[in-house]
């Protein structure tokens, strides 16, 4: 039986390391971020939309000039809306292709995972990776962040646990507090 699981979580749970971990095992595993990197320096079709919809100057040689989206989308409340709506319908094609090629069990990390309802669709589970604040916050400076960054990005989340609660999707939760191998045995328990 054919399974599709979505790899989603709050920043700085770890959502991407179990994404490592399922492919150091050999599993498949779709990474939506950089699926739309690709799409934005590949997908004339979407190049073109982007380019009508926002102006040539939101391109670059290879890929989406993110400088002049940030500001857009901080200047613009909408104009997220707006990209992702014409953004969205690329991945949900590019998710479909890739569990097409993968018959058996794949998965996909997603960050925002639940704006996309077309690609939730396609889920037969996800996995919400979590951990306590503290330890995103840590995490989160470990990687370069200042403290008041962390918290900004942190507190502009929110809560995505409440986001699936009666989401019709079943959501397993992967709580991340602890070591490498600690994750390792938790994925190892769930059967991955």
């Amino acid at each position: 039986m054919k399974k599709h699981i979505g790899i989603t979580g709050t920043i700085g749970a770890g959502k991407s390391t179990v994404g490592e971990i399922l492919r150091h095992r050999g599993l498949p595993v779709l990474d939506a971020d950089a699926c739309v990197h690709m799409l934005y320096r590949d997908c004339t079709a979407l190049r073109e939309k982007l380019a009508t919809a926002f102006g040539p100057e939101c391109l670059i040689a290879d890929g989406v000039n993110r400088k002049f989206f940030a500001e857009l989308i901080f200047k613009d409340g909408s104009a997220r809306e707006k990209l992702e709506s014409i953004v969205y319908p690329y991945l949900t094609d590019a998710v479909r292709e890739f569990f097409a090629e993968n018959p058996g069990e794949a998965f996909l990390e997603a960050a925002l995972l639940h704006r996309i309802p077309e690609v939730v669709k396609l889920l037969d589970q996800v996995w919400l990776v979590d951990a306590p604040a503290e330890v995103r916050l840590e995490r989160l400076q470990q990687r370069g962040l200042s403290r008041e960054d962390a918290e900004r990005r942190i507190e502009t989340q929110g809560d995505i646990a409440a986001l699936w609660a009666g989401c019709g999707t079943p959501v397993v939760k992967i709580e991340n507090a602890g070591s490498l191998d600690q994750l390792e045995s938790l994925i190892r328990h769930s059967g991955h």
